[in-house]
């Protein structure tokens, strides 16, 4: 790896307060793999929190379409056997129903080698089949899982999917669980402080970068090597962290989903004559269902459902990022709510409302697909920009007031000291809102 190429990844990403000096040498036979020897001086603590780059001005008017997003779909990934300790407390494990696993199945990726006659394998079709692309009809037999990770290191050994399937992390060795878990932290970390619908080719660029980073931090020059030449081995390596960042923002809707009814009192309005159809619809109107205009303290769905996905239990990402949080003005320096977390629960709570929308006695059950939402959470960051902070700047302080009572309601509980008051509640006039 060129150190310029190094030196502008992570100039790109700023995770750490770390200073890397890469060199990789290749010596040997020619077109090989050889000795590589690698030097990494770093400054950093294991400890340190995520520390995202520098915000940069919001802009809700981008649109993005990319070839990555035809060759990968983010819409699912497999819940039922990829975490450790670490992750389980982050996501928790859940049966998946046979419906949903047929429709997973017919989705996600699997792995094909070209053809290819019985004993004739040779180095370079070994090298062929490294390159081999992702489709949706075959899969990878142990010879060629095994044939896959030839010609490399086995501290990069890569456990392939046997069916159309996503890697699984538990299959994996201990090192490259070790990578994944930090790529994830990392991946999530920019989720929810930088964007959290972002479009898909930045979100797999986002993966990438959090996948070099973090073999980066655990000095493995092998792995990132590896990852910067072999399409196949970096397309699930790839795919998989981007997949749990989307899992992240499927939790949160989940809670969205078991809450909404009973916050907004669905089930007391009735059926009939479009009573409740009608009323579902004036919550989604003008955005009602988040900022009344009568009552700031009627947007406690916000912080009720926050509380509930990012501030709950001693592993929660309120807890693994709490040095992350920060304020944005000078004058006062109270944690504020990132707005990209507040837009993910928003849009969690505006897709929980439409499953009603139809005003039956059940909901219908929608897909929480990113790109699907991704309109509705630049909307909402439009709002926050345009009607609260001032392209100007001159509402940084009504912004601030609103982040970081939002922050304080949603620690609520977390086993801190921070205890409801009405007068920490900021005095916002939402009424010139355009809908």
């Amino acid at each position: 790896m060129k150190m310029k190429k190094l030196t502008r990844m992570l100039e790109m990403t700023r995770f750490y307060p770390t200073i890397v000096k890469m060199h990789v040498k290749v010596v040997g036979k020619k077109g090989g793999y050889a000795n590589r020897g690698l030097l990494i001086q770093t400054v950093h603590d294991d400890d340190v929190d995520f520390i995202p780059p520098p915000s940069q001005p919001f802009n809700h008017n981008y649109h993005s379409e990319s070839e990555a997003s035809s060759r990968v779909d983010l819409s699912m990934i497999p819940e039922e056997d990829d975490s450790e300790e670490d992750e389980a407390a982050l996501i928790p494990k859940q049966k998946i129903s046979k419906a949903r696993d047929a429709k997973y199945i017919a989705e996600l990726p699997a792995i094909v080698p070209p053809p290819m006659e019985p004993r004739t394998i040779q180095k370079p079709i070994r090298k062929q089949l490294a390159r081999s692309r992702i489709s949706h009809t075959s899969h990878a037999t142990a010879a060629t899982v095994a044939d896959l990770n030839d010609d490399w290191p086995n501290l990069t050994a890569l456990i392939y999917p046997r069916q159309q399937r996503v890697i699984s992390l538990t299959a994996q060795t201990q090192t490259i669980q070790r990578v994944l878990h930090e790529a994830i932290n990392l991946a999530i970390g920019l989720a929810i402080f930088q964007n959290g619908f972002a479009p898909t080719a930045q979100q797999l660029a986002d993966s990438k970068n959090s996948i070099v980073l973090a073999a980066t931090k655990f000095e493995l020059p092998d792995i990132v090597y590896r990852f910067e030449r072999d399409d196949l081995y970096a397309r699930h390596l790839i795919t998989y962290v981007t997949g749990r960042v989307g899992h992240m923002r499927g939790k949160v809707k989940d809670a969205a989903q078991e809450l909404v009814p009973s916050m907004y009192g669905i089930h007391q309005i009735p059926v009939e004559n479009n009573a409740r159809k009608s009323f579902v619809a004036n919550l989604l109107s003008r955005m009602n269902f988040i900022f009344p205009r009568t009552n700031m303290a009627e947007s406690s769905s916000i912080c009720t459902i926050m509380r509930k996905y990012f501030f709950s239990g001693h592993k929660s990402l309120g807890r693994r990022f709490h040095e992350t949080f920060s304020s944005s003005v000078n004058s006062d320096d109270s944690k504020e709510i990132p707005r990209a977390m507040l837009g993910i629960v928003v849009v969690a709570i505006f897709a929980a409302l439409k499953e009603w929308s139809e005003g039956c006695d059940q909901r219908m059950t929608q897909d929480f697909v990113s790109a699907e939402f991704s309109d509705e959470y630049d909307l909402h960051m439009s709002l926050i920009q345009s009607k609260i902070h001032k392209e100007d700047g001159s509402g940084k302080l009504k912004y601030h007031a609103l982040m970081s009572w939002l922050y304080r309601e949603a620690r609520i509980g977390e086993g801190s000291n921070i205890k409801a008051t009405a007068d920490k509640m900021p005095e916002l006039d939402f009424d010139g809102m355009d809908g």
